[in-house]
């Protein structure tokens, strides 16, 4: 028997992080996409790590069964992009194929995949991640009821077509989201006024700035992200690399840049009418790891992968 599934990476381009809050992000998936292959064999091969752990943990018919698992992953690694989620929610879908068990809706399926990685791998993480390698796309989604221990209701989700005038830029800095996400969580939880009003604010900007990408009002487009990103450094969840990145995309002229993912390193998302021309420059600069957002499926069912690379 043999499966195999891949899900795509994502970038924030607007409201992140307030899903853990119950606010609303805009988001679109990536070209880059991680996966996993699973098929009966003897001797059993299975990848170290947390995620692997987490699945044997869940669903321990897999922690004995004969199996060899091939993993692949595009999304660079701890970079923002939500690359350990996309990696988990393969793995779950072959591990669901496996062992026969019921295909759940989609919004399900993400709720599965980030209880999984919340309480069994033990990641402070949020529900953007979770919810856009499932479904893909450019997605609106409004995630109210959802609170960082409690998950609430599942997320409403709003499929949308634009234009994406974006770079991505990855700083090289690899850093895992729990250690940003779990101290602001903490502050969160507590009732720290001025962290409770800047994840409202966040969340507040997400459905003008659509309007704005939608109709191609970059300047309004590119407020909103600004200040999307001044809020989280207000905050302490940017971090040194990230605010020069930024600082260095301005200067070249970009209207608007902004953390993609979590910070304290991982992936900036720049406006631009002219990615090409930016990338240059900051190839100039010493940055490599770049893509742009694409309207690309979520989870799906793929051939034999051609790498037996283990992640994770």
């Amino acid at each position: 028997m043999r499966v195999a599934y891949s899900a795509p990476g994502r970038c924030g381009i607007i409201g992140n992080p307030s899903d853990i809050y119950g606010g609303k992000v805009l988001s679109c998936s990536l070209p880059l996409r991680n996966y996993c292959e699973i098929r009966s064999e003897v001797p059993r091969e299975v990848p170290d790590g947390a995620l692997w752990a987490a699945l044997d943990k869940r669903f321990p018919e897999m922690a004995t069964a004969n199996v060899a698992v091939r993993l692949r992953s595009e999304v660079p690694r701890s970079s923002g992009l939500a690359g350990s989620t996309a990696m988990l929610a393969a793995m779950v879908a072959c591990v669901r194929d496996f062992l026969s068990l019921v295909h759940l809706e989609t919004r399900e399926f993400a709720e599965l995949v980030r209880d999984i990685e919340r309480n069994d791998a033990g990641v402070m993480c949020g529900y953007q991640d979770a919810y856009m390698v499932t479904h893909g796309g450019l997605q609106l989604m409004d995630f109210t009821g959802k609170h960082p221990v409690n998950p609430g209701p599942v997320a409403q989700m709003l499929g949308v077509n634009a234009p994406l005038p974006f770079l991505l830029v990855t700083t090289g800095v690899e850093r895992l989201s729990g250690s940003v996400h779990g101290p602001m969580s903490e502050r969160w939880l507590a009732g720290e006024e001025k962290v409770v009003q800047g994840i409202e604010r966040i969340s507040a900007l997400t459905e003008p700035a659509l309007h704005a990408l939608i109709s191609g009002d970059h300047a309004r487009l590119a407020a909103a992200m600004q200040e999307n990103q001044a809020i989280i450094a207000e905050l302490g969840g940017s971090g040194p690399q990230i605010d020069a990145l930024i600082e260095t995309c301005l200067s070249f002229g970009a209207p608007a840049a902004k953390l993609a993912g979590a910070g304290m390193g991982g992936t900036v998302i720049v406006l631009t009418e002219d990615p090409s021309a930016l990338k240059r420059r900051l190839q100039e600069r010493g940055f490599t790891q770049f893509t742009s957002p694409l309207i690309a499926p979520g989870i799906q069912p793929e051939r034999e992968i051609d790498s037996t690379a283990i992640a994770g």
